[in-house]
């Protein structure tokens, strides 16, 4: 059984940022760290180009990988054992590593190019001194022994753990994600979150009352999600005052309608969070409410820049997503959702024009003020 000293947490593309590189690398030591709040270790140290989780005897390796693999910002990572940067160290590490069973192909990597030796001669001294292993040497075997030489020391490790990439939570800024019950807003939450957004939930729901609401699996979802985030919130408003106010307009239009009157209700939650965009789960033309004209009059007059992660993608493409990351199973739950609106012959042309009348003439004004004061937050 290996005993792993440490686990070695590359950056990915966050190299490819310039002078404010250093706050997304200390975005992620954040991230990291809460992500670890429940989890034994030693240290979290900063190597410049990654990181190293310091283990103690009551690490959990498993559930401190399960943890990683959702913070968003970590290209890979890799359970290590650590020794002198010194040819005979590593070679006597290596065995540490690996079983007379094993084959594999040595990947070496010096992160310091000033010492005496580079990669070709590492792999001449495996082979050289081939005799002292436990393992056997083919540059053809699939499974590999990674030896990185780093500054004071070198990291060997058998395998690398791919993360989630994209950008740490909170980089790009606060988002209000329309989450509704179904599978799409979810999967673009997800994407959001791996861009940079911070995430701020709106739910518009069909119950009597908030209270009833935390009882849903909008809950599970919202847990589920903030496994990705530090410290998130969600709003809970009901939706019964829109419906009533519906009720005065042509049914053909209402889906269009709720659309807009969901953007300014997230609207004036984005002026009080200082969130800089609305995240909307649409995908162009998957729905009679998703035409390009429908989308652009939904968004008529906002202000807050609205952004679809999902635009492009095919229902089964989010569907896939949606089971990687584990919110399927919650999403097709049995739930009743305010977002289905059901209309016999939904319009699929409208404009700005006919929903800034329909607005009026609904007094939908006067039920978005009543709905904000209805709303109830709560943190995740």
């Amino acid at each position: 059984m290996v005993k792993y000293e440490g686990i070695i947490v590359h950056f990915g593309e966050l190299w490819l940022k310039g002078r404010n590189r250093h706050t997304f690398v200390q975005r992620l030591y954040s991230n990291i760290k809460y992500a670890l709040k429940d989890e034994d270790y030693l240290k979290i140290e900063n190597l410049r180009d990654r990181f190293l989780i310091v283990l103690d005897k009551k690490s959990n390796l498993e559930s401190i990988e399960k943890s990683l693999s959702s913070v968003f910002g970590i290209s890979w990572f890799a359970p290590v054992v650590t020794c002198d940067n010194k040819l005979d160290e590593i070679l006597k590490t290596s065995n540490k590593l690996l079983t007379k069973k094993e084959t594999v192909r040595i990947v070496p990597h010096r992160s310091m190019k000033n010492l005496d030796f580079d990669s070709s001669d590492i792999v001449s001294y495996f082979i050289k001194n081939s005799k002292k292993l436990k393992f056997e040497i083919d540059k053809d075997s699939e499974k590999d022994l990674f030896i990185n030489i780093a500054r004071n020391n070198a990291f060997l490790y058998k395998e690398k753990i791919q993360g989630p990439k994209g950008l740490p939570v909170g980089t790009s800024g606060n988002a209000v994600i329309l989450l509704s019950g179904g599978i799409d807003s979810p999967v673009a939450s997800y994407y959001a979150m791996k861009r940079g957004l911070n995430p701020i939930y709106m739910h518009v729901h069909a119950f009597n009352s908030n209270n009833d609401e935390k009882l849903s699996k909008i809950k599970d979802l919202t847990e589920l999600l903030s496994n990705y985030s530090c410290n998130s919130k969600i709003y809970y408003i009901p939706g019964h005052v829109f419906q009533a106010s519906a009720m005065k307009m042509p049914k053909k239009y209402e889906l269009v309608l709720f659309k807009f009157f969901l953007y300014k209700l997230a609207e004036q939650i984005a002026l009080k969070e200082d969130a800089d965009c609305i995240v909307s789960g649409e995908s162009l033309g998957q729905v009679a409410s998703q035409t390009l004209s429908n989308l652009k009059a939904s968004e008529y007059s906002i202000k807050q820049f609205i952004m679809r992660p999902l635009i492009g993608l095919d229902k089964q493409e989010i569907i896939n997503v949606a089971k990687t990351i584990g919110t399927f199973d919650i999403s097709i739950r049995s739930y009743r959702d305010v977002c289905s609106i059901a209309a016999k012959n939904p319009a699929t042309k409208s404009t700005p024009q006919i929903i800034a009348k329909l607005w009026k003439d609904a007094s939908m004004k006067n039920a978005l003020e009543t709905t904000m004061k209805k709303k109830k937050v709560i943190d995740i």
